[in-house]
């Protein structure tokens, strides 16, 4: 009994890699597919922890054959672009800055309709402490209401403090 409960734990162990990249491939889906549905015009006002407020126009189009999602921002005329896609077993989004730079970040959870990518620095090319750039981003959908949802993103300062922003957007169209 002993030789096939150690025969077990070894086929059990045997499989843990395929189950965990299963499990994160099934997040990344349900994630992209909670982000589709963002297909649309959506605007708010968008508070700063600096004491700013701007207003917020996104609007969001699916690309690339349902690969990849547009995400067009406008804070106060600033124009901003993100692309959401699905590769390999994560959602990545790479975002095409004000600041002038391209922060690339990768879903780090999504569970209860709240979806958070974080910032790959060093694959962005950026350096803390050096450059201002978007750390975060946190899409908080509302499923009891499907035409708003809670729209954040923290931003990195050279100088080391952050900037938080938060918008709850309507649906326009």
């Amino acid at each position: 009994m002993k030789f096939i409960s150690v025969i077990f734990s070894i086929f059990a162990l045997s499989l843990a890699p395929y189950v965990s990249t299963f499990a994160a491939s099934e997040v990344a889906d349900n994630a992209f597919a909670d982000l589709l549905q963002l297909e649309g015009k959506w605007q708010g006002t968008l508070a700063k922890t600096d004491g700013t407020s701007v207003n917020l126009q996104l609007e969001y189009s699916i690309k690339s054959n349902g690969s990849a999602l547009l995400e067009e921002s406008s804070e106060d005329g600033i124009q901003m672009l993100n692309i959401f896609n699905k590769q390999q077993d994560t959602v990545v989004a790479t975002h095409y800055c004000g600041l002038m730079n391209k922060p690339v970040a990768r879903l780090v959870s999504a569970e209860n309709a709240v979806i958070k990518l974080e910032t790959d620095a060093a694959e962005s090319g950026l350096v803390e402490g050096r450059d201002d750039y978007v750390d975060s981003w946190t899409l908080s959908l509302m499923p009891e209401d499907p035409n708003q949802f809670k729209y954040e993103y923290t931003v990195m300062q050279a100088a080391g403090t952050v900037v938080s922003a938060t918008a709850v957007v309507t649906r326009v169209q």
